[in-house]
């Protein structure tokens, strides 16, 4: 039979070499779970960009479209603008046109006018 000291001695180490197997293990799969983490942090945040990327490039698309629709508007308006101008200065070269030729022939009747005195 064995001694105590032999069992001692032979326990000891394999107690010890048992507890840095599962120190090592321990160690192996907190690295392991580390890389993973990392990896699905990184894919977390590429996801991000990506979606930060596509909400900017829409911002932009709408922008663009509004400063368009906003142009059209402002020209369509400063079109009408310059046709109701240029009709009510023309109505007001006509107006005035004939106020002359009303007054011209008004003093004409009353004076006489240039045939008149011919």
């Amino acid at each position: 039979m064995a001694t105590p000291k032999t069992e001692a001695r032979g326990v000891v180490p394999g107690v010890a070499h048992l507890a840095l197997d599962v120190v090592d293990r321990g160690q192996s799969t907190a690295i392991g779970l580390i890389q993973d983490a990392r990896g699905e942090i990184r894919a977390l945040v590429e996801s991000g960009i990506e979606l930060a990327e596509k909400a900017s490039g829409s911002l932009f698309r709408f922008a663009r479209k509004a400063t368009q629709r906003i142009d059209d508007g402002v020209a369509e308006t400063l079109g009408s603008v310059e046709r109701v101008l240029g009709g009510a200065v023309k109505s007001a070269r006509d107006t005035a046109k004939l106020a002359t030729d009303t007054a011209n022939t008004a003093v004409g009747g009353f004076t006489g006018g240039t045939n008149a005195a011919a």
